[in-house]
């Protein structure tokens, strides 16, 4: 059954026929009772997916290893903070690159069906010291708490009304209250001033704001993995904003038409 999910997943017209006819609830329904599971070999490091849409992402990043380059990685990383980190996946990749070495770190997201899964893939890989936390950054609110919605597929969503038009996705989005917090702040609690050796940003189109706002945070940074997306800011606008903290464009590793990612390291070694 598992393979069989790992093999429909990646068509499109299957996807397309899927959500048509709300066939994916019934897959989910399988997953979440019978999840598919898996070891990266070498390092032995444990992942799952619960939800349809988590198969083909592990097997991009895990088998096909498309997403990220690991030659981009700083020597003998050990710290990272996850933004937008969905199901954890990012940080098994990490360990995986770590090869033994003890990692801390945090994994943050608006979505907290997806920072428990987060929470799972850090308890199973034995990573006491990488937390999983339900928030968003680079958003304010009087009340401490902003508006958020939830596609049905956990690989889409925004704290922007527009960006669900632009996104052209047909399906439900679910409105919920997400905290706002400050990554600084957060940090601190957990690691003290330790530096973060590196930063993924994947936050559907509010990279910009935090990054202005989290100066502060980007001053113990050594690299920056970011996803920009196109119909909030321009890869332009990011590297300016990056320049300013201190960084510089190492190399664009995917771009499409409505959003890319890329690498950026620090211009002097802190």
């Amino acid at each position: 059954m598992a393979n069989l999910l790992a093999s429909l997943s990646n068509s499109s017209l299957v996807r397309r026929t899927v959500r048509t006819l709300r066939l994916h609830k019934l897959a989910n329904a399988w997953l979440r009772r019978f999840p598919k599971q898996g070891r990266l070999p070498g390092s032995g490091v444990r992942w799952r997916a619960t939800r349809l849409e988590s198969i083909p992402l592990a097997h991009e990043m895990f088998e096909k290893g498309n997403l990220y380059d690991p030659e981009l990685l700083p020597d003998n990383f050990t710290t990272f903070a996850d933004l937008g980190c969905n199901v954890g996946f990012f940080t098994c990749w990490l360990a995986h690159q770590a090869k033994g070495r003890t990692l801390k770190g945090l994994m943050l997201d608006a979505n907290p069906d997806a920072v428990e899964e987060a929470r799972w893939h850090a308890q199973a890989n034995r990573m006491p010291d990488v937390a999983g936390i339900h928030g968003i950054l680079g958003e304010s609110s009087p009340t401490g708490a902003v508006a958020f919605y939830l596609y049905e597929s956990n690989i889409c969503s925004t704290s922007q009304l527009p960006d669900i038009e632009r996104m052209g996705l047909a399906g439900k989005w679910a409105k919920i209250s997400v905290p706002c917090l400050s990554l600084e702040t957060e940090w601190q609690r957990r690691h003290g001033d330790l530096r973060c050796h590196v930063l993924k940003v994947d936050i559907e189109g509010s990279e910009l704001n935090f990054l202005q706002t989290e100066s502060a945070f980007l001053r113990r940074v050594d690299t920056i993995i970011l996803e920009w997306h196109k119909w909030r800011v321009s890869l332009e606008n990011v590297c300016a904003c990056l320049q300013t903290a201190g960084f510089k464009m190492i190399k664009v590793l995917d771009e499409s038409q409505n959003m890319g990612t890329a690498v950026f390291g620090r211009m002097t070694a802190k």
